[in-house]
């Protein structure tokens, strides 16, 4: 690189020269156009400690009035009332320092101006999306009712899709109509990207739509408890790609969305009760009465267990079967819970009062044995044909 010759580098004279004209030019724009300086400032100024009296005592009357349940007229109030403020506020500078902006000439005062357009599209998006944070509540509120087809889970999928229309719609629109961007080919160059990503990401994209078939087909919600595969538990959250499931031992298992969609997945509970089947096997000695004793016990013992059983929840018990070494009864009996823990204590009192009940009429449990039969040819002067019984 050749170096700069001396004569080529400005004096410290020249330097000094230029700033002090620079400093002239400056004052003398400062002090032609001062009335619209000022007039900007004191408008921007105005506005902007408006908008801040506005919020300050939105939150300070929310605060005071906290103790009282918020209505839907007031969460909508309160969810518009800042970016409406803060819209405003940028309106007024705007219009305040427009004479400005006409004095830097046509690229800078563009400039300004498509700066100030980005402002409001902004803004305005962030109230939409505080709208639709609104919504989304009203959602949730809406799906915690009995017997609401709408749950948790569309409410906050509804939600994350109208955010994610909001930004692209804002995205869209400040890029196109303001900094004049070639939006066709930016999506024709992102449908290109974005089928090779696909393509590259197809377990992502699959599960994407096992999502999408789960808040169409609703074979759970949240906080249902499920079966799937080896995986038993409550349903505690559903994401865009995985659901989350805590077992009955706290651990907590993440399913893809896709393999809920494909597998067979047995929900546990209905309407705020838990299904639980019961097997007991009494020794093949029983007699007809006492297999009928032990059913009228079993009912005894289940019917309204912790409060009045619902008819469609009453517990069904039949003697169900001749085992290899037993009489076999079922109990089809219906918690009136849907969490682990109260599951596991109302199993426990239920087992103790069987045991105690069976115990006291006399009723034997089975367990598994074996009968050997041994037969002696009858042309020996052998012992007769004999059997053994034996446990295993």
């Amino acid at each position: 690189m050749p170096l700069t010759s001396v004569d080529q580098v400005p004096s410290e004279d020249a330097v000094l020269a230029q700033i002090r004209e620079e400093l002239v030019l400056s004052g003398n724009y400062f002090s032609t156009y001062d009335a619209e300086l000022l007039q900007a400032l004191g408008g921007t100024a105005a506005a902007a400690a408006a908008a801040a009296l506005v919020i300050l005592c939105t939150r300070f009357l929310r605060g005071r009035g906290g103790t009282y349940p918020e209505t839907r007229r007031v969460k909508l109030t309160g969810a518009i009332l800042p970016p409406v403020t803060i819209l405003g506020a940028e309106l007024v500078s705007f219009i305040s320092s427009l004479p400005l902006i006409r004095t830097f000439g046509n690229g800078p005062g563009t400039f300004v101006i498509k700066l100030f357009c980005t402002l409001f599209s902004v803004t305005a998006a962030w109230g939409l999306f505080r709208i639709v944070g609104v919504i989304d509540d009203e959602l949730r509120n809406f799906a915690e009712k009995r017997n609401r087809a709408l749950d948790n889970l569309t409410a906050g999928i509804v939600g994350s899709i109208l955010k994610a229309a909001i930004f692209l719609t804002t995205f869209l629109f400040i890029g196109q109509s303001i900094f004049d961007i070639n939006i066709s080919a930016l999506l024709a160059s992102a449908g290109v990207v974005g089928l090779a990503f696909a393509l590259a990401a197809k377990d992502t994209v699959s599960n994407f739509f096992g999502t999408l078939v789960i808040i169409a087909d609703m074979p759970f919600r949240i906080g249902d408890r499920i079966e799937c595969g080896t995986v038993c538990g409550i349903v505690q959250s559903v994401g865009m790609r995985s659901s989350r499931v805590i077992t009955d031992d706290g651990t907590l298992c993440t399913i893809p969305n896709s393999l809920l969609t494909n597998a067979v997945v047995f929900k546990r509970n209905r309407k705020g009760h838990l299904k639980r089947v019961i097997d007991l096997g009494l020794t093949y000695d029983t007699s007809p009465q006492d297999m009928e004793k032990a059913v009228r016990l079993l009912h005894r013992i289940m019917d309204d267990f912790h409060g009045r059983d619902q008819r469609e929840f009453a517990p069904r018990i039949f003697f169900s079967s001749f085992g290899a070494y037993s009489l076999n009864l079922r109990a089809i009996v219906f918690f009136k819970t849907e969490y682990f823990e109260e599951e596991e204590k109302l199993l426990n009192e239920l087992n103790f009062a069987i045991l105690r009940e069976f115990t006291h009429a006399g009723l034997r449990f089975a367990y598994p044995t074996q009968t050997l039969f041994v037969q002696f040819p009858q042309n020996t002067d052998g012992p007769p044909p004999c059997s053994a019984r034996s446990s295993m």
